[in-house]
């Protein structure tokens, strides 16, 4: 299973992408940076995404996505982008974004029948299909509906978990911990410096020691992977990851990097 980090920073700068990976060339999970990471042709092979909430850093660039596969759609060369979620998430984009107001609405574009994007709801704790991957969502403690994933790969046993935005949370870890395999990777949220827990706390996110004090919740001890950590505040929490995951094997995710699993 291959991993290209398109985004993984929790702050839009120069030299700073948004949250966004890709699967296998073929599954966005989140969308906060993909079109100006990706070629028109790159772009061309998504055929599904995974979202974890609907805030705009994650979920941005299903817009511009649409407006550039339109053309293939219309000379049938491309199927429709499948968007999942959890129902209140997809309730959100629906209202809010894709309305004809924000951005047109790309669900019924070029044609009812034949459109670019279309809705398609998740139950949390059910494992789906999706391009020959199993996925499964469950809720975490940020947003709306917030959700992190899990996604296998049947041939190789191979997998990862990812949290999303995340604050400290319970029901998360049950499900990590009642799956029936061994999670081997688990990518996860570090957003502040430990002197700004109150701030963590009050936006449902993660400092370096809030995140042990939930990795202690996991039976499992996977190879952790950073991401979504605010750019100001980077050397700071990075300095600090040293001593809240002594024992883990860790590593601090990157733009543009490759990882196979």
């Amino acid at each position: 299973m291959h991993l290209h980090v398109l985004g993984c920073s929790g702050s839009d700068l120069p030299g700073y992408n948004l949250t966004s990976f890709l699967v296998n060339k073929t599954l966005l999970l989140d969308a906060g940076s993909v079109t100006s990471s990706l070629s028109s042709a790159d772009q061309a092979q998504i055929q599904d995404i995974l979202v974890t909430h609907a805030h705009l850093d994650h979920i941005k660039d299903i817009l511009f996505l649409a407006d550039n596969l339109i053309e293939l759609v219309v000379r049938n060369e491309h199927g429709p982008v499948r968007i999942r979620a959890l129902a209140p998430v997809l309730d959100s984009i629906r209202t809010h974004l894709l309305n004809d107001t924000i951005w047109p609405d790309f669900t019924v574009l070029p044609a009812i029948g034949n459109p670019v994007l279309t809705y398609n709801p998740l139950e949390p704790g059910v494992w789906v299909d999706v391009n020959g991957l199993q996925a499964a969502t469950f809720p975490v403690n940020h947003a709306k509906a917030a959700s992190g994933y899990v996604l296998r790969e049947e041939s190789s046993g191979a997998n990862f978990a990812f949290t999303g935005d995340t604050g400290p949370t319970s029901d998360w870890w049950h499900f990590l911990n009642g799956l029936p395999f061994s999670l081997e990777h688990l990518i996860i949220e570090a957003s502040f410096p430990n002197s700004m827990e109150e701030l963590a706390l009050l936006s449902q996110h993660l400092t370096p020691a809030l995140l042990r004090v939930e990795l202690d919740k996991l039976h499992a001890r996977p190879k952790i992977y950073i991401s979504h950590m605010k750019s100001t505040f980077s050397s700071e929490i990075q300095e600090q990851l040293n001593q809240a995951l002594d024992g883990y094997t860790y590593h601090l995710l990157r733009d543009g990097e490759d990882i196979t699993f």
